[in-house]
This record gives structure tokens, C-alpha cells and sequence, in this order.
């Protein structure tokens, strides 16, 4: 299967990259929220002595460990603290004392924001303890910090599963709430077209159910509208879905086939049945180095009798058959594993290195994206340019993923404002990506990867529909009200000044 850091790089395994807190460009943690008069020094103490869970302040032997998020370049962040928080209770006493001694606090669930946005120098209120999963009649229970390979643990053996993406680490906290993407989305929808509930801490410590019926308009913008925004999100209730399997798949063709495969894909996906979930992927593993690996896959979950007759119309429109196929029925517990790059690995083994001691799962070092949605094909001289940026200004060390992912079926039949989430006419997804390998690079590679990442994004910007995915959040996007929310922002600023009026919860790109 994919080679899994190109999964990372594709942005499913970024699945919560909306974010859940604070960022580096917000409000120190010296400054109070707007409305709220300055306290005296925190008491840490205190905070402890009313917390179920933990706190860890720098110095102490956890704290590096309890401070780092995915991507290890923003290792650089220090927070004032890192509280562990047990349950509901706790994290109404956490943002009471953020709020008494005028820090920013900082949401974290799975901790995958592109932008490093789930990590500040203010108050952390880690939640990975709020990880539970309970099966109900129709609908699923999981905590906002329920990773998704343990939730797929314990659904799978019962033929149950609940909208998710491909990395093993993302969180409902951010995935829900900024769209989530999967293999199952054409099918059942975005991940937020299947909340049923949700439980909130707001901001001034009330706790309120957010449904169709209590507070609609909470549940209006917790359905695409980011996370990180409105509240602290305690509980998710997902609608179920019988999958018990799967067909996993995936193709590789010579590069130079890159351009018609690309048309093909384009059509064959907007065309498709709801059944397939589909991406291309065109992977450099160093960018200073000729190899280039050009693949189309994906998972395919109607009858798998009827999946050759699908796969041979892109190959058909592709005009080339491809260099190898793998193409295999699985469990959908075995498919969702082999995604996960941990099909060899137990479940426990299946998380981030530092995650639990049986951890295998390495860290990102340094990783950008930036995309843009696109409700119809792109011309060839699209994509004849596309492939051009993706090869330009070439440099030893750089990891770049060119990536086109199926959006549409299902996630289309929503119309744009009946949820925070607008991208209902969007068919795909493109998005360039680049990596390095050190955490700290240099301020010449650093600046060469962003230089190249804006100029391929300066070559897409004009082929879409304006649009961006907000789950894979970017930092260098200046229009990003109208590309994450379009007409709906406004709205979403009065849901903002309803339920969080002072702006506890901030962010650079927050709703404001």
C-alpha cells in the first residue's frame, strides 16, 4: 500500500489539522482575553489541587514529552503548562483558572494541525485521557481525544464503523468538526453529516448538549465550522454504519504517464459510483534524486464483484495499463489497518512514538500543505502546469506528494448552508505537500520548501473553485475566511459572539 508518510503528506492523516487551540501567531499567553481583567501569577498548585488529572509545567521530567504535538517543528513551543484532563468537570476548572489568571488556553485533542495550532505557549488542556467509545442502539459515543484505531477496535468486531480518516492518531476533536474525510465519505458523507450530538464546555463554563433541537445553531456551526472555536467538545455521538469490508487498492504507473492519468482520475472519479474512495498521488521521496512514484488507490466498498468492471474504465480512459496492482478484499478492521501502515503491528503498537510505550509510529518532522477544491476537471494545460511546479526548483532533502482525493457522492447532497461545512459542489481535492527530515532545518531549506509550496499553490489557486479544506489547515492562506467557510462566515461569527463572546477560544485563524 501507499508508502505511509505520502498518507500523512495527503492530508487524511492530517485529519485534524483544523485545529484545536491556540496558535503560534495568537495572543501571547500573557494577554488576557478580550473582556477579562487581569489576574495575578498563576498558581499552579491550585490548579492541580482541583484537577482529577495532571498538570506539568516546564522543568518537570514529563514535560517535553507532554508539550509535543505530531509535527516536530513546532517542538520549538513552550507552554506555561500542560494539563491532563479526566473528564468534564476538569476542563470547566481549567478554562475557570486560564480565564482567572488571563492565560490563552489551547485545545488539544489528537494534536495534527498542520499550522501547530493545538500547541501554545499559554495553557494546554490536553485531552487524550477523554478517550472513551461506547456503542449505543444507532450511534457511537467517543471521547473528543479517541484515536482511530483504537475506535476502530472496538467497532470493527461488531461489523460497526463510524466516519474516519487513514491516520491511526486523528481525533474526532478536530477531525468532526472540520469536515473529516475518508474512504467512506462518498458513501455516508462528511464526517460532520453524521453528528448527532455533541456535548460543550463553553466558554463560561456552562455545559450544554448541541443537537438538531438544543442549541441548533451551536450544532449548525459544529459541523464545519473548525475546531478550536466554540467550546471544548467533551463528547461526540456519530451515527454508525454497517461495513464489515472492504476492497483496498492501488496502482502504479511510470511517471511519465502522470498527465493522462490525471485526466482519467479526474473523470473517473466525478463519474464514479458512491462506493469508490479514491486518491492519486504522485510521491518524490527526496526531491534531489530522479525517483518518482505515481500511483492511484483507494477502497472500494460495494459488492467486489462489481469493482473490476470500475477499475477498468480508469484504465481504459487512462490508456495505459498500469506497472503493478494490489488489489485485495479485506475486513474492514484488516483494510483500516493496512491504511494505518500497521498491518504488521498490533493495536498498541499502532500509535506515535510516546503515545504509549509499545508505540512504533514515527513522528512528521517538518510538513506543509496547501491546497485547493475544485468542482470539475482541469484542463490539460492544468495539469500540464501542475506537473511542472511539482518538479521545479528540485533540492536534495525535500519530500514532495502531489495529491488529488475523491470528495463528492454523498458529502455533495448537503446543500452549502445547512451546516458550517460549504463544500458541497466540491468533486476533489488537490494539494501540494512538502516534507524534511529535520525538525530544525535549516533557514535556507525552510525557505526554499515554503518557496516551493506557494508556487505550486499559485499555479492551482486559478484552476479551483476558490475553496480550501479547512481540516488541512494553512498558515500562508490569506483569504482563508471565504476558502474555508465562504458564505457561511458570517454566520459563524454570530455563533462566535454567542457562545464565546470575550474570544477565549483563539486562534490566527479562528473565527473572530
Amino acid at each position: 500500500m501507499i508508502n505511509r508518510r505520502g498518507a500523512v503528506r495527503l492530508g487524511i492523516g492530517a485529519g485534524a489539522a483544523t485545529a484545536l487551540g491556540g496558535a503560534l501567531s495568537a495572543p501571547t499567553a500573557g494577554a488576557a482575553p478580550s473582556g477579562r481583567r487581569r489576574a495575578a501569577g498563576p498558581d499552579w498548585n491550585a490548579l492541580r489541587r482541583h484537577l482529577s488529572g495532571d498538570v506539568v509545567l516546564p522543568g518537570e521530567a514529563d514535560y517535553d514529552r507532554a508539550r509535543k504535538i505530531y509535527i516536530g517543528y513546532y517542538d520549538r513551543v513552550r507552554p506555561q503548562a500542560v494539563a491532563y484532563l479526566d473528564n468534564t468537570e476538569d476542563v470547566r476548572t481549567a478554562l475557570k483558572f486560564a480565564q482567572d489568571h488571563a492565560i490563552r488556553p489551547t485545545i488539544r485533542s489528537g494534536g495534527h494541525s498542520f499550522g501547530g495550532y493545538s500547541v501554545s505557549d499559554g495553557l494546554v488542556l490536553n485531552l487524550s485521557r477523554l478517550d472513551t467509545v461506547r456503542l449505543g442502539t444507532r450511534t457511537v459515543h467517543v471521547g473528543p481525544a479517541a484515536q482511530q484505531v483504537d475506535v476502530l477496535q472496538r467497532l470493527a468486531p461488531q461489523g460497526i464503523a463510524v466516519a474516519s480518516g487513514i491516520c491511526p492518531g486523528v481525533c474526532p476533536g478536530g477531525f468532526v468538526q472540520g469536515g473529516g474525510l475518508g474512504w467512506l465519505t462518498r458513501q455516508y458523507g462528511m464526517a460532520c453529516d453524521t453528528l448527532v450530538s455533541a456535548q460543550v464546555v463553553l466558554a463560561d463554563g456552562r455545559v450544554v448538549r448541541a443537537s438538531p433541537k438544543e442549541h441548533p445553531d451551536l450544532f449548525w456551526a459544529m459541523r464545519g465550522g473548525g475546531g478550536g472555536n466554540f467550546g471544548v467538545v467533551t463528547r461526540y455521538e456519530m451515527r454508525a454504519f454497517d461495513v464489515r469490508s472492504m476492497v483496498n487498492f492501488q496502482l502504479t504507473w511510470p511517471a511519465d504517464a502522470a498527465q493522462r492519468l490525471m485526466a482519467a482520475w479526474q473523470n473517473w472519479v466525478i463519474d464514479g459510483p458512491r462506493e469508490l474512495g479514491a486518491a492519486l498521488g504522485l510521491q518524490m521521496t527526496d526531491a534531489g534524486s530522479d525517483a518518482v512514484d505515481l500511483m492511484v488507490y483507494g477502497a472500494w466498498l460495494g459488492a467486489p464483484d462489481r469493482f473490476p468492471a470500475v477499475l477498468d474504465s480508469l484504465i481504459s480512459m487512462a490508456g495505459s495499463a498500469p506497472a503493478t496492482r494490489d488489489i485485495k478484499e479485506l475486513s474492514y478492521r484488516d483494510a483500516m489497518m493496512s491504511w494505518y501502515g500497521c498491518a504488521d503491528l498490533t493495536p498498541q503498537q499502532c500509535h506515535t512514538v510516546g503515545y504509549t510505550p509499545e508505540a512504533k509510529l514515527p513522528r512528521e518532522n517538518f510538513a506543509l500543505d496547501r491546497n485547493r477544491m475544485f468542482s470539475g476537471p482541469v484542463p490539460d494545460q492544468g495539469l500540464h502546469d501542475m506537473l511542472n511546479v511539482f518538479y521545479a526548483d528540485r533540492r536534495p532533502g525535500q519530500f514532495r506528494y502531489l495529491s488529488l482525493f475523491a470528495f463528492g457522492g454523498a458529502a455533495n447532497d448537503v446543500e452549502r448552508t445547512a451546516a458550517a461545512y460549504v463544500h458541497r459542489d466540491t468533486e476533489f481535492y488537490t494539494g501540494f505537500s512538502v516534507g524534511l527530515s529535520d525538525p530544525s532545518p535549516t533557514p535556507e531549506d525552510e525557505a526554499a520548501a515554503r518557496a516551493w509550496d506557494d508556487k505550486a499553490f499559485a499555479v492551482i489557486d486559478p484552476l479551483s473553485n476558490k475553496e480550501s479544506y479547512q481540516n488541512f489547515i494553512d498558515p500562508a492562506l490569506t483569504d482563508w475566511k471565504s476558502s474555508y467557510y465562504g458564505e457561511n462566515y458570517e454566520r459563524l461569527t454570530t455563533v462566535k459572539r454567542t457562545y464565546d463572546p470575550h474570544r477565549l477560544f483563539s486562534f490566527a485563524q479562528g473565527i473572530v
